[in-house]
């Protein structure tokens, strides 16, 4: 466990120390071995482990008691430019599993972009029952607004509240979506819990933060990620997916924020979730493609944020919740080799 763990690292550095030059990233495939493992401090059969084929998972470093992160490498014996043509497809994303519908909002977008999100029966009582807590991600704002807006309902059939309910969903998604737009990352309210609030702005703030790749190598797009909505540099293009999803086993309608932006053929994505209704309370991954040993390494970091790792035996949530996330990422990339005819 622990020679592996040392590999994915070692892994974890090539990645991180193959972009040369800052603002016009490119891979040290011209770099000699022995220069590489001068920088890396790695040995042969640490290079070829991450060659075989398997995908290579690492630590990354946390830096609050609500996060879990993990990185994922993997080689795939395919050209750069067919990798990158799947990873640059935008509805949805071609790493996402279990997707039951999907959409991208625009800036023109009304709720009637956002029709085919339906609430259960259940789902949207629950909504009109909401308080503070991790039932349902909500403001102090939304849950009086909700309670106001089920007084309003008193004589109205059920069928048309379950209807009302989900219309009322809609636009909450809908309000949260320009928000953010409008503000950035400072514009998305907090969820009101019930001794507490949950600050999603802060959490991928934090998340930005911590990416070095975008830091060391990427300074203008690392500044409008962090200070968004500012303008996107050259290259940089931008969408907002919504998806929705079975997030332990509730129906999920999650936003998002993605920007693509090419290089050398390559592609970097990154992706952060603005608003997901429950279970969790914000989430960001970043996603690249780059040249190698004649294919290509698909790498991913992803950086959550969930109140249920904290608190009494921390430690061991963090534990199984690296664990069900890397499992989570692993499948999305079996389903990138799956689409390639890769797959061992």
């Amino acid at each position: 466990m622990l020679r592996k763990l040392k590999h994915a690292i070692a892994s974890a550095w090539i990645l991180g120390n193959i972009f040369i030059l800052p603002g016009i990233p490119a891979f040290a495939e011209s770099l000699g071995v022995d220069e590489v493992l001068r920088v890396l401090g790695m040995d042969k059969g640490q290079i070829a482990e991450l060659a075989q084929g398997e995908p290579v998972a690492y630590a990354l470093s946390e830096g609050s008691a609500d996060e879990l992160a993990v990185g994922l490498t993997w080689y795939l014996p395919v050209s750069l430019d067919k990798v990158a043509g799947q990873l640059r497809l935008e509805d949805p994303d071609p790493l996402d599993v279990d997707v039951k519908a999907h959409g991208l909002l625009t800036e023109h977008s009304g709720a009637g972009s956002l029709a085919p999100v339906v609430l259960s029966k259940e789902e949207a009582q629950a909504l009109l029952n909401a308080e503070p807590g991790d039932e349902f991600n909500l403001s102090a704002h939304e849950i009086d607004k909700l309670k106001v807006f089920k007084q309003t309902l008193k004589r109205t059939p059920q069928r048309a509240i379950e209807d009302a309910a989900g219309e009322h969903f809609r636009e909450i998604l809908l309000q949260r979506y320009e928000a953010y737009r409008r503000g950035g990352t400072n514009a998305i309210a907090p969820y009101a819990r019930k001794e507490s609030t949950a600050k999603p702005s802060l959490e991928l703030r934090q998340a930005a933060n911590a990416n070095a790749i975008l830091s060391h190598y990427f300074p203008a797009l690392h500044k409008v990620w962090l200070d968004y909505p500012k303008a996107l540099p050259p290259g940089a293009s931008e969408v907002f997916p919504w998806v929705e999803k079975n997030v332990e086993g509730r129906s999920a309608t999650i936003l998002r924020h993605r920007i693509n932006m090419d290089w050398n053929g390559g592609i970097l994505v990154l992706t952060r979730e603005i608003y997901a209704p429950h279970s969790y309370n914000s989430s960001q991954w970043i996603t690249g493609s780059l040249p190698y040993r004649g294919g290509t390494v698909v790498f991913q970091q992803v950086r959550s944020f969930t109140d249920q790792v904290t608190g009494v035996a921390s430690n061991v949530k963090h534990i199984v919740g690296r664990e069900l996330l890397k499992d989570k990422m692993i499948k999305s990339f079996d389903r990138l080799c799956s689409v390639l005819g890769q797959c061992n």
